[in-house]
Order: C-alpha cells, then sequence, then structure tokens
C-alpha cells in the first residue's frame, strides 16, 4: 500500500496503531459472513443438512474472505476515522487539502481553547 493518498496527497497511517480498527472491522466481518453461510446452508438444505460440506465452504469462507475484505477494511476505516478525528491544523496534511476556510476555523477553534 503507499503511504499516502496519489490524488490529494493525504497520509493514510495518521497514528501509530492506526490500522488495528481496520483490522477488528475485517474480522467482524469475516464473522457475519460465517454466520450467514452457516444459516443459509443449514436453512436450503434442512432436514437432511450435510455438515461436513458446509463445514468445507465455512473454512473456504474463513480464508478467503479476509483477502478479499482487506483493502475495503482500511478504506472504510479511514473514513470513520477522518469522521471521528477531522484533520487537525498541526497535523501533516498535504497543501491545498485544507481550504482556507477550514484553516481559519481551526485557528479560530485553536484560539478560544
Amino acid at each position: 500500500m503507499v503511504p499516502a493518498c496519489p490524488r490529494c496527497g493525504l497520509r493514510f497511517n495518521r497514528l501509530p496503531g492506526h490500522w488495528l480498527g481496520s483490522w477488528f472491522l475485517n474480522i467482524m466481518v469475516v464473522q457475519v459472513v460465517v454466520v450467514v453461510v452457516l444459516i443459509v446452508g443449514m436453512a436450503a438444505t434442512y432436514p437432511d443438512t450435510p455438515m461436513g460440506t458446509i463445514g468445507i465452504i465455512e473454512v473456504v469462507v474463513c480464508i478467503a474472505v479476509p483477502f478479499l475484505f482487506f483493502p475495503f477494511s482500511r478504506t472504510i476505516w479511514l473514513a470513520i476515522d477522518l469522521a471521528m478525528r477531522p484533520v487537525e491544523l498541526g497535523e501533516d496534511v498535504p497543501p491545498g487539502y485544507l481550504l482556507e476556510d477550514d484553516i481559519q476555523r481551526l485557528r479560530d477553534e485553536r484560539d478560544a481553547a
């Protein structure tokens, strides 16, 4: 993964340990997918549920989904992080990332504190 956005220059790794949230998000999605596959598999084959086949499918899902979803979990986590902790004035941001109105608002907030 590149360290910054090629379009705007925003650094993706904003703080040490920043990506732990994306790993957690990835694990949660995998757990939901595993439960959904299990429920759908059992409901579709009830009353003669082939648990061996469903178990093999579950193992494949447990291995494949984390790798397939990981880039999306990083993107979603960065969006969640930006919503919870917007870019601050002292943060290392590329030129032009913040508009002049944003810079003035951040300066006003800093001076008011």
